[in-house]
């Protein structure tokens, strides 16, 4: 069971390269383009949830390929950043076009995945996995 965590981690360690390199070219992307138009507060807000979701994917992942007890911590913390965006982004931040709606529905898939593996490290420490 022990590998099985740690291929999670490292799988959740690309999740967050690919998270925080995509924060990084949308913000390269907003410089370019804030003097041609206005960046809107939202897009602003969007990038930097992006940013410190991304992150703290990265650092779940990590921790959980170490096997420490951190990693509870940091799936939590990147689970409330995920929960706390979605509710908010239903709301305020999606567009209603129906082009956004698969973006939508993969970010809403990709929570559910991620609350499914966050379920399971709360379960590590009982099975002995996580030190």
């Amino acid at each position: 069971m022990e590998w099985a965590a740690r291929a999670i981690g490292i799988f959740y360690v690309g999740a967050g390269l690919m998270l925080m390199h995509q924060a990084w070219l949308n913000w390269r992307l907003q410089r370019a383009l804030s003097g041609l138009m206005p960046i809107s507060l939202t897009e602003h807000v969007v990038e930097m949830v992006t940013a410190l979701g991304g992150l703290m994917v990265l650092l779940a992942g990590v921790m959980l390929s170490l096997l420490s007890a951190w990693a509870v911590v940091a799936f939590m913390a990147g689970w409330a950043i995920q929960a706390g965006y979605l509710l908010w982004a239903s709301r305020w931040a999606w567009p209603r076009e129906l082009l956004s709606a698969a973006g939508r529905r993969h970010s809403v898939h990709a929570f559910a995945g991620f609350t499914a593996v966050t379920a399971l490290v709360l379960f590590m420490p009982l099975m002995g996995l996580l030190r």
